[in-house]
């Protein structure tokens, strides 16, 4: 039987060939559409990877340009004293708002009416303007007080006209609502702030938009597309003003539009490949037409290729590594550039690149030559052909096998100029904030519940004298005067139940470099909830001269105060003691005229000269306590007390007689105290001339003058049996002057009241007990 062979050009083979190509070409296309969805999946995703980085920034933008014009109203909330008025509004208005860009003006709104706003021409259409009675914003303003921290209205038309943005911080004098602090912020302000003008590009759209409070509709401000469908953005929250913050794609279909030219390649390809297998599984003899054919196919996959290459949505080179020079360049690339291909073919990467960034490039491509990376990557600066600079994010791989001598290299460009000013704005805000911080004269502390200080601006040192402190060795309170440390603990008490809520006017002495006190206002904040807070904000403002000026303002009233007294007590005892001295001499001279004995009249005389010179010694110590007055000094001078006690008795002995008064004389001889000599005659005169005039006439009067120490001082103690005093009537009057107790008509309610005020004078204090009908016993104790 013989065997015999198929013909190539069958029909049988041909049907075959051609289904084992089909299936070939088919499996082929469905691989190559699983890859071709998976990049559409990666492309979706990296999109909105950068629309919620890009939203990110500008509500980080927002968020901060908010925070500025928060502190600029606390900043003036602060200058609110406790009668709810505001010094030099103009200046510290003009202050925030011009050093301030975020914001455009700022308001002062007691009671819901605004009354002061800065600039004033601008915006005084909005003067008595009542925002709380309004109910178009009222509101947002309630909502405000209730939350008890500063909330951003709007944004809505002004009073004075424009769109803007309200922030009103209300303010508590008291734990009573005052008022409220307003910031504007024009709306048109606040986007540029927000950086989506420069964010946007001509890839993406945002919109901004809030719930109004009134219609509770959503309103959007910006001119966009209508269909913010979840799918195609991205959205934010921002949550002091309740906005929220989309992000649309220009074209929403572009990463489907992207892989189309793709997706025809790879259907393309797919019929190459059937196409090929079919050529070389029907027959050896069309071998070197398939290889022609195949010749032809893969010029055209190399023109395809540098249509992707042409069309990618990054910039791309192919550079020589030896030289340096770019070998080609795709449209991507020169449109980021400005230049043309022709230019760029042939030059150095060099002359493209920000010079202060050529070492670092430099370097890496030698490292790439040498074979010891195998690829880099590294964000630099690129000059445009209009000067431009532009940041980059260039990512570069080897063209030749690992181990071959180095050819050339693939270069990857990604612009990412808008990214790089984003994040220099950041910095630039955070050190404008920075700035304001530490060049302020006012010192802020942040301190945590363990009394540990975790920041403190450079104005403390700079109040304080300390060249460094070093807060981990003691805490806060070894640097406050101990008789505020209770005062302190009360507020920090007190802030644990008003979180965010600052408690101002906590007046305290704080312990400088030196080891003086100097005198702060403090304003406690407790913020404890605030992320990169976590603690309590302290804000000191130094008053050491307004305290100490306030302290000799009140020390000037007391020395004139005493002076007066003073004088008063000096015009008292000149009526008092020369009285006394005029009534003895008045006693003498009557008793001189009744007497007929010469012997008698002798002793008189004799005691008449002794009366006179007591008043002549009076007189002398009155006349010393005048020019030791006129220097609001009294003088003073040691006293021996016994001897003083026995010389006033001497003048008392005709009084002393007539009442047939026993004496007891018990101060020791040791008795020396401090005392001005004239007050020192005065009192025991006033104790013994009272104890001698109010006496009890059904029994004999009877005195007795004790002195002895009590916690080391000397006590002098007048006892009599009088008539006594009814304490509970007249306990509260009894050293006032002209107050009498009793129904004699000779007291005048003097003698107490000198006495008292110069004891006081010489720093004693005088204390009484008695009971009617019983007696009196006063108590002088001495300094």
């Amino acid at each position: 039987m013989s065997k015999t062979n198929q013909h190539p050009n069958s029909p049988g083979l041909n049907l075959k060939l051609l289904l084992i190509s089909m299936a070939s070409a088919l499996l082929l296309v469905i691989l190559g559409f699983f890859m071709l969805w998976q990049r559409y999946q990666i492309l979706l995703d990296d999109r909105q990877t950068e629309m919620s980085h890009i939203i990110d920034v500008v509500g980080q933008n927002i968020d901060q340009s908010l925070k500025y014009s928060y502190s600029a109203a606390l900043s003036l909330a602060l200058q609110i004293d406790e009668k709810g008025e505001i010094d030099n509004f103009e200046l510290i208005a003009s202050q925030l708002v011009d050093n301030n860009p975020n914001i455009d003006a700022i308001q002062i709104v007691p009671d819901g009416v605004i009354t002061k706003v800065y600039p004033f021409e601008e915006n005084k259409d909005a003067i008595n303007y009542n925002i709380l009675e309004d109910p178009n914003c009222n509101q947002e303003a309630l909502e405000a007080i209730e939350r008890k921290r500063m909330f951003f209205a709007g944004p809505f038309e002004l009073k004075q006209g424009g769109l803007a943005v309200v922030g009103r911080l209300p303010v508590f004098v008291k734990t009573d609502f005052w008022g409220f602090v307003a910031v504007i912020i024009k709306f048109d302000n606040l986007m540029h702030q927000s950086g989506i003008h420069e964010l946007s590009g001509d890839d993406y759209q945002f919109q901004f938009s809030k719930i109004n409070p009134v219609s509770e509709k959503e309103e959007f401000f910006l001119q966009s597309r209508p269909d913010l469908h979840e799918s195609y953005s991205e959205v934010i929250t921002l949550p002091d003003g309740e906005w929220r913050l989309y992000i649309i794609p220009q074209s929403l279909h572009q990463p489907f539009l992207r892989l189309i030219p793709v997706a025809l390649l790879i259907i393309f390809l797919g019929g190459a490949i059937a196409y090929i297998l079919y050529q070389v599984l029907e027959r050896p003899v069309i071998m070197q037409q398939r290889m022609k054919s195949q010749a032809g196919e893969l010029a055209e996959s190399e023109q395809r290729f540098r249509t992707i290459f042409n069309q990618a949505a990054i910039g791309m080179a192919r550079l020589d590594t030896n030289t340096g020079l770019i070998l080609e360049s795709n449209k991507k690339f020169q449109q980021l550039l400005g230049y043309p291909e022709d230019y760029l073919v042939g030059k150095s990467h060099i002359d493209i690149t920000h010079p202060d960034d050529n070492q670092r490039n430099i370097e890496l491509i030698e490292k790439l030559r040498n074979n010891e990376i195998n690829q880099y990557s590294l964000q630099k600066r690129l000059i445009r052909s209009d000067g431009e600079i532009i940041w980059i994010n260039l990512s570069v791989s080897p063209l030749w096998a690992e181990g071959e001598q180095a050819t050339s290299q693939i270069a990857l460009i990604e612009d990412i100029s808008a990214r790089m000013e984003a994040k220099q704005l950041l910095i630039d805000n955070e050190n404008r904030f920075r700035a304001l911080v530490e060049n302020s004269d006012e010192i802020i502390l942040i301190v945590d519940t363990e009394n540990s200080v975790r920041y403190y601006s450079p104005s403390l040192a700079k109040v304080s004298k300390y060249e460094e402190i070093d807060f981990t060795a003691h805490g806060v309170l070894h640097y406050i005067h101990p008789d505020d440390h209770d005062l302190l603990r009360q507020k920090i008490e007190y802030s644990y139940t008003k979180p965010n809520l600052p408690i101002a006017d906590i007046i305290l002495r704080v312990k400088n470099a030196e080891d003086h006190w100097f005198w702060v206002n403090a304003t406690l904040t407790n913020m404890l909830d605030v992320q990169n807070v976590n603690g309590f904000v302290v804000n000191l403002r130094d008053i050491t001269e307004k305290r100490e000026a306030e302290l000799n303002l009140v020390k000037s009233y007391e020395l004139v105060m005493e002076q007066n007294k003073r004088l008063l007590n000096f015009a008292y005892i000149v009526s008092h003691n020369l009285r006394s001295h005029a009534s003895n001499m008045q006693s003498i001279l009557e008793l001189y005229t009744e007497e007929d004995s010469v012997e008698e009249k002798d002793q008189y005389i004799e005691l008449l000269q002794k009366v006179s010179g007591n008043l002549d010694q009076s007189l002398h110590d009155l006349n010393e306590v005048v020019s030791i007055s006129t220097n609001m000094d009294i003088g003073v001078q040691s006293i021996n007390v016994r001897k003083t006690l026995e010389s006033t008795l001497e003048i008392l002995i005709p009084q002393i007689n007539r009442k047939e008064a026993r004496i007891r004389n018990k101060v020791p001889a040791e008795m020396v105290v401090s005392f001005n000599a004239a007050y020192m005659e005065s009192v025991l005169l006033n104790f013994l001339t009272n104890a001698l005039r109010y006496t009890e006439k059904s029994r004999t009067p009877e005195i007795i003058i004790t002195g002895y120490q009590q916690n080391e001082r000397w006590v002098l103690e007048v006892q009599d049996n009088g008539i006594g005093i009814d304490m509970e009537a007249y306990g509260e009057k009894i050293f006032g002057l002209y107050k009498t107790f009793s129904s004699r008509k000779d007291g005048r309610g003097v003698g107490l009241f000198i006495t008292k005020n110069q004891v006081e004078a010489m720093g004693g204090s005088v204390d009484v007990e008695s009971t009617p009908g019983e007696g009196t016993t006063f108590k002088v104790f001495f300094k």
